[in-house]
């Protein structure tokens, strides 16, 4: 036998485990690549903090803060990440209030995909981690678009969550109706479709509006407190 005989056997081994490997790793549909972003800030921020639906902090706090914000909107994430989530640290982290979010489109329809994820993801008291890791790859969501592949991207990234579980919930009339629930709350507090947030406590209930300010929403506080 030509001693060439088995360098071409082995560099044709080498080409099929190597594309064997491959596609293992993208799949039928293609290279899916690891692009989420943020997501060791989005544990930093909400890590350890207990969660119930849209919950976020002590059940008992005297102060809750409701966040009505639509994740799917460019300017609104940037308010959650620049406005939202420093008040989450300040305020849950430490016990003193309670956070709340609720899914307010700012754009004609009601109910957005990425705010069904959410609230699938809720179900497992997972919902803040998750709709934070969204609104932190805007540009990702711009550039491929917002569609089952990315939202099932975003769920892969939130520690701990249950997938099976998260696509049932996803599927789930209940998802999209507790979405739907904040829209019809939103309506009857005449939110403008601009992220607000309405505080309430022992002294009463502060809406502020028009993307109010971080200043704003720790004068509430202080008020109804």
């Amino acid at each position: 036998m030509s001693p060439w005989v088995p360098r071409v056997l082995i560099g044709v081994l080498t080409v099929a485990i190597g594309y064997a490997i491959y596609s293992i790793a993208v799949g039928e549909g293609g290279p899916r690549p690891a692009e989420i972003g943020g997501v060791n800030d989005v544990q930093r921020i909400f890590g350890g903090i207990p969660q119930d639906a849209d919950a976020l902090g002590p059940a008992d706090a005297a102060v809750t803060v409701s966040v009505f914000n639509d994740i799917q909107c460019e300017p609104c994430a940037r308010y959650q990440i620049e406005v939202v989530d420093p008040l989450v640290e300040e305020y849950a982290r430490t016990g003193e209030v309670r956070f709340e979010f609720r899914h307010f489109s700012v754009a004609p329809n009601e109910t957005t995909l990425a705010a069904i994820a959410s609230e699938a993801a809720g179900r497992q008291e997972r919902q803040w981690q998750y709709l934070d890791t969204f609104v932190r790859n805007q540009d990702l969501a711009r550039r491929r678009g917002v569609d089952d592949e990315l939202l099932l991207e975003i769920a892969t990234a939130v520690p701990e969550l249950d997938l099976d579980q998260w696509e049932l919930d996803y599927d789930s009339p209940e998802s999209e109706g507790l979405v739907r629930e904040d829209a019809v709350l939103a309506a009857e507090l005449e939110l403008p479709a601009q992220p607000a947030i309405v505080v309430s406590g022992p002294g009463g209930q502060r809406v502020l509006t028009e993307t109010p300010a971080p200043d704003q929403v720790r004068e509430a506080i202080a008020q109804v407190s």
